[in-house]
């Protein structure tokens, strides 16, 4: 709608389009619920910094922090690659710098961040003002969850030893009704914490892309949000107004949407596991968020797994499995997309190779980790409404084939 308002006005046109707006209500209540959602008390003095896109939203953190005097940045070396690659673009201010943990396989999720942790705190000297701990949880694209208890204690040894402030950055986008800071903040009172949720997935429902980043009751994390506002408002980058009447039509009902694709993805794992097991007797484990955390909110509608490889399969046939997989049940283009996304309200299971699709920046190394028997990760996400008999007869039938 902005861009076809331009395209009417540079015409000399009638400028009828992107006409309609949200009210100050309606847009103070979109920021109450992101600050409820993510589980920090309503502040409308800290409202939520909106962006047009998930990654301007991070480009904005990153440059105040910048501005701020600098921050080492410790991200998975499996996060988005959009993110990944957007930090290693950062990097060229001299006062940023990236270095990454490990999940990947059987690799401890805790531990590798306490590892990894201990490492920057060896040589406090080196150290930024800030360190900033960028965990997506769950974790993209495995699913696997942290301890939050053994997390919030690490970032508190963290401080400590290093004389460093530590932001806790969570990207909640997989579970954007997590309350997260609600529970960081019971276990670390004086932690500093933000979360980030990218809102073009259950949020909007698919109707707009958008970011967002939430401030913790601290009084540092909410001087970031402000520098960080100041940033996207200098940058341009802060929401449109068709966007945030978008958002302010859609943010109601998250929760329960994200509930009910939750219960599909759970469904639809039973139904590959057992399809898999009948072509090749093998119990074949998915990663995804078990029923203990999703009481507590974290409700992603997504699984990953490896499926195990054909019988006396040649090494081309292994490393080209996942792909085949996906091409399989997006052959029904009416209920399967090709599309490394989630959330959308649409009907549609999001099909994708995440080494070939979000991973683009990722190191092939670290890629290749996830990897087992040669067989590369695939993930499927779920909306909160689908024609179940026809997916789980597509799944079946994509196992058929490929097995056969």
């Amino acid at each position: 709608p902005a861009a076809e308002q331009a395209l009417q006005s540079f015409c000399g046109l009638a400028a009828t389009a992107d006409a309609e707006a949200p009210s100050a209500g309606e847009v103070a209540e979109f920021n109450a619920h992101l600050q409820t959602m993510s589980g920090t008390v309503v502040n409308p003095s800290a409202d939520p910094v909106t962006c047009s896109a998930g990654l301007p939203t991070i480009a904005a953190l990153w440059l105040a922090l910048e501005g701020m005097g600098g921050a080492d940045i410790l991200m998975c070396s499996t996060a988005y690659g959009g993110s990944s690659e957007l930090t290693d673009l950062c990097l060229t201010r001299e006062n940023l710098r990236k270095s990454t943990f490990h999940i990947q396989g059987g690799a401890s999720f805790n531990g590798s961040i306490e590892a990894a942790l201990g490492a920057l705190a060896a040589d406090p000297a080196s150290l930024r003002p800030t360190t900033v701990l960028f965990v997506e949880i769950p974790s993209n694209p495995d699913q696997k969850m942290p301890d939050l208890a053994q997390l919030a204690a690490s970032c508190e040894a963290y401080q400590e030893s290093s004389g460093k402030q530590l932001l806790l950055l969570v990207d909640t986008t997989f579970a954007p009704a997590s309350e997260v800071l609600g529970r960081i903040g019971d276990l670390a009172p004086e932690l500093g914490a933000m979360v980030f949720v990218s809102m073009s997935k259950s949020v909007s429902r698919g109707e707009t892309t958008a970011g967002a980043l939430v401030a913790n009751h601290t009084p540092g994390s909410q001087a970031l949000l402000h520098a960080s506002r100041e940033v996207a408002e200098m940058l341009d980058v802060t929401a449109r107004q068709d966007q945030m009447l978008r958002l302010c039509r859609n943010h109601v009902g998250v929760e329960e949407r994200c509930e009910r694709a939750y219960e599909n993805m759970v469904l639809m794992a039973g139904v590959l596991r057992g399809a898999v097991k009948t072509h090749t007797g093998h119990d074949m484990p998915v990663t995804m968020v078990g029923p203990e955390h999703a009481a507590q909110g974290f409700t992603s509608s997504t699984f990953s797994f490896n499926l195990p490889a054909p019988a006396g399969a040649t090494p081309e046939v292994k490393a080209a499995l996942a792909q085949r997989f996906v091409d399989l049940l997006t052959e029904d283009a009416e209920r399967f997309k090709p599309c490394v996304s989630f959330g959308q309200d649409n009907g549609l299971v999001y099909c994708t190779v995440p080494a070939t699709s979000t991973q683009g920046a990722i190191k092939e190394e670290d890629k290749a980790q996830q990897a087992q028997g040669g067989v590369q990760l695939a993930r499927l996400s779920f909306p909160p409404a689908i024609d179940a008999p026809r997916v789980q007869a597509r799944i079946e039938s994509a196992c058929a084939a490929i097995y056969a």
